[in-house]
């Protein structure tokens, strides 16, 4: 027979205790990826909530990873790339090529990133962006001055 009536504190701690904890596991990067890709692929897994990815966004996944690390290579070569060679035709189409390499991974990067719905824009909800923008607004205007204390 069932105990009537409210429970007490003590059961209900009880209950809580003895409850099997739940645990999702996280979606493991691929073995044949590189250590970079693996990198990106831990970071974008980690910084969802547990159970968002499913074995079925893994292809997609791995390429958002291998893209990013993509666009990181060439950035590191733009960012390295002699700037006496743009006085050289040669050197500037090198670099030319580079810059279209270079938007390329960035734009199948974010492709990516929308189907795989880890944008900003996907993750919060637009309500709630419009409050925390109305709620920064009513703190201080952007032309009012703070108050000198004396």
């Amino acid at each position: 027979m069932a105990q009537r009536g409210r429970k007490s504190a003590a059961s209900q701690t009880v209950a809580a205790l003895v409850a099997p904890i739940e645990t999702e596991q996280r979606l493991a990067p691929p073995l044949h990826i590189s250590d970079a890709e693996r990198c990106v692929w831990l970071e974008v897994v980690n910084d969802q909530p547990a159970g968002v990815f499913s074995a079925t966004h893994a292809p997609l996944l791995e390429l958002y990873c291998r893209h990013v690390v993509q666009a990181r290579i060439l950035a590191d070569e733009m960012a390295n790339f002699d700037r006496a060679w743009l006085a050289d035709d040669d050197g500037l189409k090198r670099y030319d090529r580079l810059l279209a390499m270079a938007e390329r991974e960035s734009r199948a990067a974010s492709s990516l990133a929308t189907r795989l719905r880890i944008t900003r824009q996907a993750v919060e909800h637009p309500t709630t962006v419009g409050r925390k923008l109305t709620n920064q607004a009513k703190a201080r205007k952007p032309w009012e001055l703070p108050l000198a204390k004396g």
